[in-house]
């Protein structure tokens, strides 16, 4: 029985992750119930063995971290995952990456687009991304990137815009909406658990795939599609800036259509109705 190390696994995917995985099967980032610290490669490499690995540990954006968190986490610690993985001869490894494109020069959006990172966030993420390639491409370790555009449900952190404003709908507390025109692509947390569950079972040397609904939706509707479910008026305030500004974000997922078969199944309102 081919065993999966999930990291990250006490996080927003990682919980459904460990939710839908036969738990014969599963390794944690954690022993006796503490989870270690990833940038410590002494204790990564004390980790059980396991044939694949879904990894999915890192900051998050937050404006409170200094730019050397994200790398110390999202750089540092995957570098010590692929060590893990050449330690144990792992076959396979998903690494679960972001969005990295910046402000787009088409859309939608695919693989081919030129990088360009435009936060410490997605610059980490992008570094752990070539660090990824490196080792796909000078060992056996095969690897598979995600680049997830906006993933939402029920129990995503606060901090983002459909987690702020179920916060606003329970609380009553006023929300800023920066760049109310923006337009972003959402994908429901239950149809990325899917895709990772699904491409877990497929072979690549090294593959990148961008993850979203190929669908966006302005901010302005997303509020208007939430005071409808809700019926409330939310306590919104409103302002614009240029600080990183980006337009509008749309996947083109025509490569995983085309390469595993796989599509969104949850629509954008269903996704909103189930993260009540």
């Amino acid at each position: 029985m081919d065993k999966i190390l999930v990291t990250g696994s006490s996080g927003f995917i990682g919980k459904k992750i460990i939710e839908r995985l036969d738990k014969l099967k599963v390794i944690t980032d954690s022993n006796d119930s503490e989870y270690i610290n990833l940038q410590n490669r002494e204790q990564v490499m004390k980790l059980d063995s396991a044939d694949t690995v879904i990894h999915l540990a890192g900051k998050t954006p937050q404006k409170k971290l200094k730019w050397s968190e994200y790398f110390d986490n999202n750089v540092i610690g995957t570098l010590n995952i692929l060590e893990y993985c050449i330690q144990n001869k792992v076959k396979k490894m998903i690494y679960v990456s972001s969005y990295v494109y910046g402000n787009p020069k088409y859309s939608p959006i695919n693989e081919k687009h030129p990088i360009n990172p435009h936060n410490a966030y997605t610059k980490s993420k992008y570094l752990a991304e070539q660090l990824c390639e490196f080792y796909a491409k000078n060992s056996d370790l095969n690897v598979i990137i995600l680049r997830p555009f906006n993933i939402f449900g029920k129990t995503l952190p606060n901090g983002f815009l459909i987690s702020n404003l179920l916060k606003s709908i329970k609380t009553n507390e006023e929300i800023t909406i920066v760049n109310k025109d923006s337009k972003r692509d959402f994908l429901h947390v239950d149809d990325f658990v899917d895709l990772i569950l699904k491409i877990k079972d497929y072979d690549f040397k090294f593959e990148v795939f961008n993850v979203g609904s190929g669908k966006s939706y302005s901010f302005t509707e997303v509020i208007e599609k939430m005071e409808k479910i809700s019926l409330k008026k939310l306590n919104l305030q409103y302002k614009e800036s240029e600080e990183n500004f980006i337009g509008e974000i749309i996947a083109d997922i025509s490569k995983l259509n085309n390469k595993i078969k796989w599509e969104p199944k949850v629509s954008f309102d269903e996704g909103l109705q189930k993260s009540k």
